[in-house]
């Protein structure tokens, strides 16, 4: 009996797997190749995703402050390049930054300006270069509603400000009236109001609240509230209990006189908001006669559009009234709106001032500017892409299989050829 001491089927399986695996691991690209571009040849929906490069957004820079309705910020995001080739490389904007404009990729010194495509964008990226920086422009946060309460016992302003971007160490500088002392500012969540006012380091001088150190991901609602000015208070009147809540505390007010019957607070609304939207409000009415009134309201309809017509409220007691508006359909501009409360031949009157401001375009329609410096290639329309894109996925496979399979044949005739030179007999 004789044993052919032959491993040749071995041999050839061992140099066949590594041939492959080699071609795969030198040349990132093929791994995708293979899997999208044989799916393709056999009519399958199959894609594989590569990731070429990935954004440290929990380290990103804010080179500028930010200020509200100041200007626009310029960030630095650090990022990281995989494999070590050279590519016009296209992905999306990062997460939460879509908004950005101005992009520039700084590698090492040589800058890269950036093509916008939607929510894409690219550039002819050295990937040797590994780590480095994306630059981009944000937009400053906005205030987008202002209401404003002004009357004789209190003063209280709310905001919303409004951020398309996360937003770190944020500073606002907003208006308001100098007859009120005392401020004291709130952040809105959950319809609670929350105490910021040493945390937030508000400080009010010159008819201006300046308040910072908090941060934006979306919109946040504050609500600055005071009292009158000690020096500029006329009167004081002394409320008592009922079902409206007054509890006979002091009620400073700026502009009473002893003759008066009742009041209504505030004596001025001033909203200013970009959003066309309802709009629930309140005022409230004092009764300072010596008996249960009766109390009739009226109004315009610019833009309010509904009030009880009458409330009954009890000696020294008030009642809170809503005041139900809406500017939706109106274009922008200013519009005044008056409420009227009588009781008994008195009459006090609440103005409601509307300033709808134009809605802003949004940035990604805007132009986009580049650094002069070099240009990636031209970037195509999304249908004619995926066309392309296809295409030389489909060449691109057939190159690679022709190149497995004769560098295979030419390994494997090798291979024979030397084993064959080598085979022994071996006889027991």
């Amino acid at each position: 009996m004789s044993l052919k001491k032959d491993n040749s089927l071995v041999i050839v399986s061992c140099i066949i797997i590594l041939f492959v695996l080699s071609v795969i691991f030198l040349v990132p690209s093929i791994r995708e190749d293979i899997i999208t571009g044989l799916a393709s040849i056999a009519g399958f929906n199959v894609s594989v995703s590569v990731i070429h490069v990935s954004f440290d957004i929990n380290n990103r820079e804010q080179l500028d402050p930010v200020i509200v309705n100041g200007t626009n910020i310029t960030i630095k995001m650090p990022l990281t390049y995989y494999d070590n080739i050279s590519m016009n490389l296209t992905t999306n904007k990062p997460a939460g930054f879509e908004c950005g404009s101005d992009w520039y990729i700084n590698e090492s010194g040589s800058i890269k300006s950036v093509s916008v495509n939607g929510s894409a964008i690219s550039w002819q990226a050295d990937k040797s270069v590994k780590n480095t920086y994306l630059y981009f422009e944000v937009p400053p946060p906005t205030i987008t509603s202002e209401v404003t309460y002004t009357g004789d016992s209190y003063y209280e302003k709310t905001i919303v400000i409004d951020s398309c971007c996360p937003l770190i160490n944020v500073s606002a500088n907003i208006s308001v009236s100098t007859n009120y002392e005392d401020y004291i500012l709130y952040l809105i969540e959950n319809n609670t109001l929350i105490n910021r006012t040493d945390e937030y380091h508000l400080q009010v001088s010159n008819g201006r609240a300046y308040f910072y150190d908090f941060n934006l991901s979306n919109n946040k609602t504050f609500r600055i509230q005071a009292a009158p000015n000690a020096t500029l208070v006329e009167r004081v009147v002394r409320r008592g209990g009922g079902g409206g809540g007054g509890g006979g505390s002091a009620l400073p007010l700026l502009n009473y006189t002893p003759t008066q019957q009742f009041f209504v607070e505030p004596n001025h609304i001033n909203i200013i908001t970009s959003e066309p939207a309802p709009l629930d409000l309140s005022i409230k009415i004092y009764n300072l006669k010596g008996t249960e009134k009766t109390f009739n309201i009226s109004f315009t309809t610019n833009f309010v559009y509904d009030m009880i017509s009458s409330i009954t409220i009890p000696h020294k007691d008030f009642v809170e009234v809503p005041v139900h508006i809406d500017t939706t359909g109106l274009k922008p501009g200013n519009y005044t709106d008056y409420v009227s409360v009588r009781s008994d031949g008195d009459e006090e009157k609440v103005i409601i001032t509307l300033n709808l401001l134009e809605t802003e375009v949004g940035v990604e329609g805007a132009e986009e500017k580049t650094p002069a410096k070099e240009q990636p290639r031209q970037i195509i329309g999304e249908e004619q892409k995926e066309g392309v894109i296809r295409g030389k996925k489909v060449k691109n496979t057939l190159r690679v299989v022709l190149l497995v399979i004769s560098g295979l044949l030419l390994m494997a005739a090798i291979v024979f050829l030397h084993l064959g030179r080598r085979t022994k007999i071996v006889r027991y």
